[in-house]
């Protein structure tokens, strides 16, 4: 149950084994991403499935270190989409937006050699956004931790219309990750954090 839900969701659960309503969370300052993996539908439609579980897999591998590594929760996977969050506990023991975004540069990296060293046309591309959502436990049986509210439907919207090989945050995780450099590490309030506007006046989900 520790690889399906936040450790204290998991023990309140243990604790109270007759509990009939599920518990929920509502999250102040929520970080959460999603990585979509560009050419993979191509890719998968020419190989057997068990050659495409075996690729994803390897793939998810990697990422799932990188949530050790920063200290991300692994929300869930569909399809080819991994989704991680950082937030308030239960979900993580701080918010800390810049480890979510540092997550998704490391998955596009991690991404890029792999495709390179197998040799396949494959990118990561990665959509972040922050602000406010709920967490709680879903079903009875096979029970998952999800989150919920705008802040998922705009993060999908970011990871849509991300470039592949590139990390796309919204305005106000730019401003929350500026926050955390302020009041975290005033040794580095006069870092200019490179953020790169997005041109266009349209973005289009592929």
């Amino acid at each position: 149950l520790d690889t399906l839900m936040p450790p204290p969701v998991v023990e309140y659960l243990r604790v109270n084994l007759n509990v009939r309503v599920m518990p929920s969370h509502r999250y102040q300052q929520a970080t959460v991403c999603q990585s979509d993996i560009s050419g993979f539908t191509q890719l998968a439609s020419t190989r057997d499935p068990t050659e495409v579980v075996g690729i994803i897999g390897e793939l998810f591998g990697l990422f799932d270190d990188l949530t050790e590594k920063f200290g991300v929760y692994k929300v869930e996977t569909v399809g080819d989409a991994y989704i991680a969050a950082r937030a308030e506990h239960p979900l993580t023991e701080s918010p800390l937006p810049m480890a979510v975004v540092i997550f998704g540069l490391a998955m596009v990296d991690a991404t890029a050699k792999w495709s390179m060293g197998r040799q396949e046309a494959v990118a990561c591309r990665v959509g972040i956004h922050h602000g406010e959502c709920v967490g709680g436990v879903v079903g009875i049986e096979m029970q998952r931790y999800h989150l919920f509210g705008d802040l998922m439907h705009v993060m999908e919207l970011l990871e849509a219309t991300s470039i592949p090989g590139y990390v796309q945050v919204s305005s106000a995780l730019k401003a929350a990750v500026e926050r955390e450099v302020r009041c975290q590490h005033p040794e580095n309030a006069d870092v200019d954090l490179e953020f790169t506007p997005r041109s266009g006046e349209e973005l289009k989900s592929s």
